[in-house]
């Protein structure tokens, strides 16, 4: 769960843009892809929501399974009236099947791209980035310089180190110039797509060697955490 605020902030910001589709990559269970849904049906848009939703792991693990998951994300967005303003794409997203979430969009370009998932957001700027339209709502969750380091597991797939992950990669990108933020609501960060950015600049390797340096740290960190309680 995200701040009240950024709910607030998401559904009025999501009103003011354009009959444009939207894509929301992290749905859980359903709150933000609801508060973009009512906006999209409050303000009688034709355009879609589409949610990249991989309905396991994480806090999801709390609820149970992928059928489990799915089952709750679909009965929320019947239950808070967004079904119809909603497509989902019940995959964990990869690079591999980005078109397929892609292949989801029916308008020419975005009005947003929304990421509260993994904090693997070099995937969803290259995938999603040259859709969106100049000066188009970008909303970037768990936007902070902290680590949990711990042992890799079903409930936490990154190790802890997703927050950690989102900021070094979203600072190379606002250096890229491809980012510009316009709000902060705790370690929610929203921004929008500089009209005149060039994403020729955007460079996967890059990203890359910043994902392998935060697991590189967590595994330095665990290592001397192992050799310290040893030492006791």
């Amino acid at each position: 769960m995200l701040l009240p605020l950024v709910y607030k902030k998401i559904y009025q910001l999501c009103s003011q843009l354009p009959d444009l589709d939207i894509i929301e990559v992290g749905g859980a269970a359903g709150t933000g892809s609801i508060a973009i849904g009512w906006a999209i049906r409050d303000t009688q848009k034709k355009s879609k929501l589409i949610v990249v939703e991989k309905c396991q792991g994480g806090t999801r693990t709390d609820v149970g399974g992928y059928a489990e998951n799915l089952k709750l994300i679909q009965k929320h967005f019947e239950n808070f009236g967004v079904r119809e303003q909603v497509r989902l794409f019940p995959q964990e997203l990869t690079f591999d099947n980005g078109q397929e979430a892609i292949a989801l969009i029916n308008t020419p370009k975005i009005a947003a791209f929304i990421h509260d998932a993994d904090g693997r957001i070099d995937r969803d700027f290259y995938l999603f980035w040259p859709l969106l339209q100049p000066g188009g709502l970008i909303i970037v969750d768990d936007y902070a310089n902290e680590a949990k380091f711990q042992a890799i597991s079903a409930r936490h797939p990154q190790g802890g180190a997703k927050s950690l992950i989102t900021y070094r990669l979203l600072n190379q990108i606002i250096e890229w110039g491809l980012f510009k933020t316009t709000y902060k609501v705790g370690k929610t960060i929203f921004g929008i797509k500089p009209p005149y950015a060039d994403f020729s600049r955007f460079n996967l390797e890059t990203c890359r060697k910043i994902i392998a340096e935060v697991n590189n740290e967590r595994s330095n960190y665990l290592a001397q955490r192992e050799l310290v309680l040893a030492s006791r």
